[in-house]
């Protein structure tokens, strides 16, 4: 018999929900505990997910017995002590993105996990799209030649309300750890670690960016140009120039149904 994986969700918030619905289509996983903070929060989560146990703290869930791996989808300025919480108690994590706050706590995590030798994933779901999957095969297969430049953009309007998360600091707001991650995700995915990087942004009253323009170049010459905002519905496509042709990723890239080779 197929093993069935117990699933903790830590944090029952929007994306959580999201998170549980797809889990369902998997015939070897399952919710079986939830934790918030609030504890009627994480009861009604259970209830819907018809999980086992729910908790009122997040230390309950990493000691629930059975448990074989933890979902964090907690804002990002928690990712980190939450990442840590899981990885010390021996269970295996897929955090949601941004991964940490910044590269100090990056690198923690990942020592931590590999002296541990426990298994931790950023929830970069976009990764495992069918898109992508055949951009690279495209690109292996030389279809528009050696990739020189990537344009990337991903922006929304939202509301102006200081204490939500796109704007808090608290929360780790700003657009670049909210939505900028996903034009570095494909630019890194495809040309690397980058040898310069030029950056301009446009603050908010909170102090967090609303707007990063990103510019990069790599060791092969190639270049990215790359955008997030909070100010405008952007286009939100990814075009990939090569020298024999480009991909178009269309609108939203990260999640695209369609892509078009010239």
């Amino acid at each position: 018999m197929e093993k069935i994986y117990n699933w903790g969700i830590l944090g029952p918030g929007g994306i959580a929900k999201k998170f549980a619905d797809d889990l369902s289509f998997l015939p070897n996983a399952k919710v079986h505990a939830v934790a918030s903070r609030s504890l009627e929060r994480a009861q009604v989560f259970a209830k819907e997910y018809g999980a086992n146990h729910s908790y009122g703290s997040y230390q309950e869930l990493v000691d629930c017995p059975d448990l074989d791996v933890i979902y964090i989808a907690t804002p990002h300025s928690e990712h980190y002590a939450n990442t840590l919480l899981c990885l010390n108690a021996g269970i295996p994590v897929l955090c949601e993105k941004a991964f940490a706050f910044n590269s100090v706590q990056l690198k923690e995590m990942i020592n931590l996990a590999r002296e541990k030798k426990v298994f931790l994933q950023e929830a970069i779901w976009t990764m495992f799209h069918p898109s992508i999957a055949k951009v690279l095969e495209l690109i292996e297969n030389d279809s528009i030649g050696n990739v020189i430049h990537i344009n990337a953009d991903f922006g929304f309007l939202a509301k102006m309300d200081l204490e939500a998360r796109w704007y808090n600091p608290t929360l780790a707001g700003g657009s670049l750890l909210d939505i900028g991650i996903y034009p570095l995700f494909i630019s890194k995915l495809l040309l690397g670690i980058p040898t310069q990087v030029k950056a301009v942004a446009t603050m908010a009253l909170t102090g967090v960016d609303a707007s990063t323009s990103i510019a990069l170049k790599f060791n092969n010459g190639a270049t990215a140009s790359l955008f997030s905002t909070f100010y405008a519905n952007t286009d939100t496509t990814c075009t990939i120039y090569g020298t024999k042709g480009k991909i178009l990723m269309h609108s939203r890239f990260h999640e695209t149904k369609g892509i078009t080779l010239t």
